[in-house]
């Protein structure tokens, strides 16, 4: 008996009942036949094998070699993924793949392509296993928006603006506000998404109060257009290309005073703003899940296929957090799964290639900008300790990891990262009034 089928065995009933009344595997097994397998290392002869065929899943005990892939790991790493206490990277087979990969005896075994076609079914049945593993609650009430998220009146206000952009040419910009409060704040957003990620914290009465709240498109991102001078299939985000990006918007719209906030590549920017703050006018940095620099490591974005409009979304939600209600996990899946092509990898190559501000981070002048930097218990990209690292290179600046959160703590759990966000504020401000 190989350890995985010690596991689950006595859990497939249960397991398959969850998944046959559960919306989000039958939207992704309604025209799916196929056999994939879940193996323990030690004993691959032993695996589970999950039939799914026109929305339902049946388990069996078999060799791993009868499914079409398999999902692999060593022993002590599917303990720590069915654990009760999920720590990172297991709160995800993705976290699982990217952080120990091949060398820790995690990997992908047979057709990678249909590892990648089928992503959504695998990772819905190892999710929901774990949650019959431990009788986990799941169902709609998990999935419908917290009631202070429904407002009939929504105060976020969209509009456009041309910007002449000196990389991009023309760029017709789409830019969101909210608030009239007298601190004004500029949200970024992560690779590959938009500013619809701060719908949440724009529309909170706390924050509305205290600030005026902006967020944009980056070009050719969401709403905003291609830039005249960008072509399809080319595109790759540089940090120049950025800071002109917020500089531009910051200018067309007249900020004062502006404190930019962002997580994931939007860390890493908040950093490089704060470095170049009086060029831009920038006057404090949120810098979350963000540090000087990260290796180029992304063998995650490299296995699976080609349709990254199913590839990415599923890879980047592996970074949340597991305690984040799904309603906001959903959010982000769509709002990735609904880029133009190209734009989410053009971005990892400021993410992972672009970005280094080794050397630069201890010149930060954090009276002229203060620095607040923020990142969850979770992310695995960038993790606490790279985060924490940084900051204490950076004179007078202040770090918190946050518990609970993972890589999109803005956009994954508002109301857990608002606390967070409001300390930020009182000490950046604070801090220039002592300044």
């Amino acid at each position: 008996m190989s350890q995985i089928q010690s596991l689950l065995q006595n859990a497939f009933p249960t397991i398959e009942a969850r998944l046959k009344n559960d919306p989000d595997f039958q939207a992704s097994a309604s025209r799916a036949n196929f056999t994939f397998a879940i193996a323990s290392s030690e004993n691959v002869e032993a695996a589970v094998l999950v039939k799914v065929e026109d929305g339902a899943a049946s388990f069996s005990i078999g060799p791993a070699s009868e499914g079409k892939f398999a999902v692999q790991a060593r022993p002590e790493h599917w303990q720590a993924f069915f654990a009760a206490k999920l720590e990172r990277p297991y709160q995800s087979y993705w976290g699982m793949l990217r952080v120990l990969g091949h060398n820790e005896g995690i990997e992908v075994g047979g057709n990678k392509e249909a590892f990648g076609r089928y992503a959504r079914v695998w990772r819905n049945v190892l999710d929901r296993s774990r949650d019959s593993f431990h009788a986990k609650e799941s169902g709609p009430t998990l999935r419908e928006p917290p009631s202070e998220e429904v407002n009939e009146d929504d105060s976020v206000t969209g509009k456009y603006v041309w910007i002449d952009h000196q990389e991009y040419g023309k760029v017709k910009l789409f830019y969101e506000f909210a608030g009239s409060g007298p601190q004004t704040i500029l949200f970024l957003h992560t690779a590959g998404s938009d500013s619809r990620q701060y719908h949440s914290l724009m529309n909170n009465k706390q924050l509305q109060d205290r600030c005026t709240m902006y967020a944009f498109d980056l070009p050719a991102h969401g709403r905003s257009s291609l830039g005249s001078r960008q072509v399809p299939q080319g595109y790759a985000l540089t940090e120049d290309s950025y800071l002109e990006s917020i500089w531009k918007v910051v200018k067309r719209l007249g900020l004062r005073n502006t404190i930019v906030c962002g997580a994931s590549m939007a860390g890493h920017v908040c950093i490089a703003a704060a470095i170049k703050a009086r060029e831009l006018d920038v006057h404090g940095s949120i810098p979350c899940e963000g540090c000087e620099h990260l290796a180029f490591s992304q063998p995650i974005y490299e296995i699976g296929g080609s349709d990254a409009s199913l590839l990415d979304p599923e890879r980047v939600c592996g970074m949340c957090a597991p305690t984040s209600p799904e309603y906001f996990k959903r959010q982000i899946w769509w709002q990735y799964s609904s880029q133009g092509y190209g734009i989410f990898s053009g971005d990892l190559k400021f993410y992972f290639r672009g970005w280094d501000g080794r050397g630069r981070v201890e010149t930060i002048d954090t009276k002229a900008c203060p620095v607040y930097m923020l990142t969850g218990e979770y992310d695995y990209s960038c993790t606490v300790e790279a985060s924490k690292a940084t900051a204490d290179k950076i004179p007078g600046a202040v770090f918190e990891a946050m518990e609970g959160l993972g890589h999109f703590p803005l956009t994954e759990n508002p109301n857990a990262v608002l606390p967070y966000l409001i300390r930020a504020l009182d000490h950046i401000q604070a801090s220039r009034q002592s300044g």
